[in-house]
């Protein structure tokens, strides 16, 4: 079936505009097409067209007929591993599955579709859902916190899958980190550009332009229609979907903004006319319930143990400027008041006006310091003539490392860079800094203050971690809180929960509530 596109055309783009991009998006199809019949797979030359696809994509508003669902999954298939890499995948197999279980339900209820849509949490503290282009679908474990039924899930679920049936693409900018790094003076600059961008797997002058959905309000509604229609065809209740929004716009605003980096409601904005509308949608749709998938002990069982705020100790947490992982096994303090990032790829620091970074990741082999530290330097007099100033071993408690030094001085002054190899026994690591003369010593004290784990820190690590406990008839969740041990208030676990702070519990019934735990390996 041609997909009509109802939101844009010549009205909305300048014709000469459109034929523009209409033709890049031919030529690029072409070269992509001849690309794949080489047998070149995603080469560096297929990954770079594939990209400008992807960022013409995003920005036209109607290509279907050159953008095939193809090309989509294959953009979609890019962007999955930006995701991965940037925002990253939230641990729980178990949680997942469940989530795959509700999602393939709801793509078995859909007519014919090309696409093949996969499902997948993410480890993102704000509630959000989002979709990128060719059927990946992504929910945070904020949102997935936020869930009381298995119909709210799927509501939220068919809203994303209809932004993908509907190829609503456009675009969102996500964080970085060391873009500002070109902007230093300096040879060594397009060497540790590029290690960085090989650590980051994304070319430093795009990190952390991760595209994701930002709707119009047309497309929001359009995702609303279909998406409560294919709810109701797999058997939930249609409605379920503005219960969902109803409990993440409360327990938003009881947070007050304290984690409002990116949340479903900055996509999804809710508004007195669109809880309206889908109220009359669902009033018009005929459902025939489906039995669930997990009744509430069943989906509240699943999310217990769900880590919970905006830190996962899972993937290392930061107190102020200490870095502490207890997987990795090491603490790493950064200098105060510099911005600091934690990604799946890597933690790092940048100065405030960006004369000076940070980066520790790991690296992809297993060769010695000594191995990591010859290749740099021979790379570093290969393509800038630089020669290190100081390249020696040393160790790290019981750890071989080794440290490589250069002084770029040039017209614009003395940039000092340190690398640091090192070798834990079960992980190898990069730790580079980048910086002008004036934070030289903050660059080495971090890269030579890196150290083994004490135990004394192993036991700080941790967070607020989801638990389920029961309520007694006649209890008030004051009284309740306060014997479970909550941390959260008795205003925003009402909200999470689905209730009326002052409403009276007439029967025991289980609650969702979060409490401290620490964290140890591998949990």
């Amino acid at each position: 079936m041609r997909f009509t596109c109802p939101w844009a055309g010549p009205s909305s783009i300048t014709s000469s505009a459109w034929g523009a991009d209409m033709g890049k998006l031919r030529q690029l199809h072409r070269e992509l097409t001849l690309d794949r019949a080489a047998g070149t797979g995603l080469s560096r030359r297929f990954s770079a067209r594939l990209a400008v696809v992807s960022a013409l994509l995003l920005q036209s508003a109607c290509v279907t007929s050159v953008i095939t669902p193809e090309l989509e999954t294959r953009a979609g298939n890019s962007m999955s591993q930006q995701v991965a890499d940037q925002i990253g995948l939230y641990m729980d197999p178990e949680l997942e599955r469940y989530l795959d279980m509700v999602g393939q339900r709801l793509v078995d209820a859909l007519e014919d579709t090309p696409y093949q849509f996969q499902f997948a949490l993410v480890d993102q503290a704000e509630p959000n859902a989002f979709a990128s282009p060719g059927g990946f679908i992504y929910v945070s474990r904020g949102l997935m916190a936020q869930i009381n039924d298995e119909a709210e899930l799927a509501g939220v679920l068919a809203h994303e899958i209809s932004h993908v049936t509907r190829r609503h693409h456009v675009r969102q900018a996500g964080r970085s980190l060391g873009a500002g790094l070109l902007t230093l003076p300096g040879r060594a600059v397009g060497v540790v550009s590029s290690d960085l961008g090989q650590m980051i797997n994304a070319p430093i002058e795009h990190a952390g332009k991760l595209y994701l959905s930002s709707y119009s309000r047309a497309q929001e509604s359009e995702a609303d229609a279909y998406g409560m229609r294919l709810a109701s065809a797999a058997g939930y209740e249609p409605l379920a979907l503005a219960d969902a929004l109803e409990g993440i716009e409360n327990s938003l605003f009881l947070l007050t903004g304290e984690h409002h980096q990116a949340t479903y409601l900055d996509t999804h904005p809710t508004t007195p006319r669109r809880v309206a509308e889908i109220d009359r949608l669902a009033r018009e749709l005929h459902t025939v319930p489906a039995q669930a998938l997990a009744d509430r002990k069943l989906l509240y069982r699943y999310l217990d143990g769900l880590w919970w705020g905006p830190q996962n100790p899972q993937q290392g947490i930061f107190r102020d400027n200490l870095f502490l992982s207890a997987d990795l096994g090491l603490a790493v303090s950064f200098p105060a008041g510099w911005q600091t990032v934690n990604t799946p790829r890597f933690v790092g620091a940048m100065e405030p006006d960006g004369e000076a970074y940070l980066a520790l990741g790991l690296n992809p082999g297993e060769f010695s310091p000594d191995t990591y530290a010859t290749a740099l330097i021979n790379r570093m007099r290969d393509r800038t003539g630089l020669q290190p100033v100081a390249s020696r071993d040393f160790r790290i408690g019981q750890w071989p490392a080794h440290l490589v030094r250069y002084d770029d001085d040039g017209e614009a002054g003395l940039v000092s860079l340190y690398y640091v190899f090192l070798n834990s026994g079960s992980h190898s690591f990069t730790f580079m800094a980048m910086g002008r003369e004036p934070h030289r010593q903050s660059l080495q004290t971090s890269v030579m203050g890196i150290a083994p784990l004490s135990s004394a820190q192993a036991a700080t690590i941790g967070g607020l971690r989801l638990r389920i406990a029961s309520i007694n008839a006649g209890e008030s969740l004051t009284d309740w809180s306060r014997r479970v041990g909550s941390s959260w208030s008795p205003a925003f676990t009402a909200a999470v929960n689905g209730l009326e702070e002052t409403a009276p519990v007439t029967a025991q019934r289980e609650l969702k509530y979060v409490r401290r735990e620490r964290y140890a390996s591998g949990q």
